[in-house]
């Protein structure tokens, strides 16, 4: 394999198993807010930079248009993440 020694989770505690297996789920959290990120800012970068960065700053008309892509889609996903709680409350 890749030279890591191999854990038998069998072997693990009941309590060490659930401090894994909370880890994981921490780690997938984060992996998962990690590409959320990447893809948003790909997705803003995309629709409001136009041409090439000729400085370090992006100019005023980018830079609204950054702000209003993320706006948009942080309202958006608030309104989904709204809907799926009453839905949930619902059953």
């Amino acid at each position: 394999m890749d030279g890591q020694p191999q854990v038998d989770i069998s072997r693990l505690s009941a309590s060490d198993r659930q401090e894994l297996s909370q880890f994981l789920q921490n780690e997938t959290q984060k992996s998962n807010i990690q590409q959320t990120v990447h893809h948003l800012s790909e997705l803003c970068f995309k629709k409001c930079v136009a041409g090439k960065i000729s400085s370090n700053r992006l100019d005023r008309t980018e830079e609204s248009c950054a702000e209003n892509c993320v706006g948009r889609w942080m309202d958006a996903n608030l309104a989904v993440l709204k809907h799926l709680e009453t839905l949930r409350g619902a059953k």
